[in-house]
């Protein structure tokens, strides 16, 4: 993971998300309908289509877009139709995040928090982490699975057209922005300037 700055929500948001969420949060003790689809398309845009949690691209036309609560629906109701709570997540990423409140929230990880081990392509702590912080890092990478065998083959897949040169680095920073950032801190890039 890696930092992801909070982005304003879009003009239309109120009207098209938030009124009719309120209404049904007045309306019904049930399940809640889910109007934040409708600005999935915009949390797209606003995110340049990076999940935050796998800090892979997601690729329009798939699918493979969801808003994820940061605090769950299930939990915060009251929540449910506001963009401060909403993250670009790919589907994988929001099921196994799920309702669980022990992920950190992107908009308040830190860089070097996570880092990634070169030789493997697995996700671990950063170095030099206070201990709670590194075991809420490590319960973070767990829960999401971050290190499961699609994960790691997608960045190696992306290191290994790097290191081709198939692709230049402006692409990996927009496609894999993790990735790129610790290529950069490990000092095996240096970006021109």
């Amino acid at each position: 993971m890696i930092p992801v700055q909070p982005q304003p929500e879009p003009p239309d948001f109120d009207a098209c998300v938030r009124q009719p969420g309120r209404e049904e949060l007045a309306s019904l003790e049930g399940e809640l309908r889910p109007h934040w689809r409708r600005c999935a398309t915009q949390l797209w845009d606003a995110y340049r289509g990076v999940c935050a949690y796998s800090c892979i691209h997601i690729p329009r036309g798939t699918g493979g877009v969801s808003v994820d609560h940061m605090l769950p629906k299930s939990k915060r109701r009251e929540l449910a139709y506001e963009w401060r709570n909403y993250r670009l997540a790919c589907v994988r990423m929001n099921a196994r995040k799920n309702d669980l409140e022990d992920v950190l929230d992107p908009f308040e990880v830190r860089d070097g928090w996570f880092a990634l081990e070169l030789s493997t392509l697995e996700v671990i702590p950063g170095d030099g982490l206070p201990e709670e912080l590194r075991q809420r890092v490590q319960a973070t990478i767990d829960r999401l699975d971050l290190n499961d065998n699609e994960f790691v083959r997608a960045r190696t897949a992306y290191y290994d057209d790097f290191r081709n040169q198939d692709v230049s680095f402006r692409f990996l920073q927009k496609r894999f922005p993790f990735l790129a950032r610790e290529l950069v801190r490990q000092g095996l890039f240096k970006p021109q300037e």
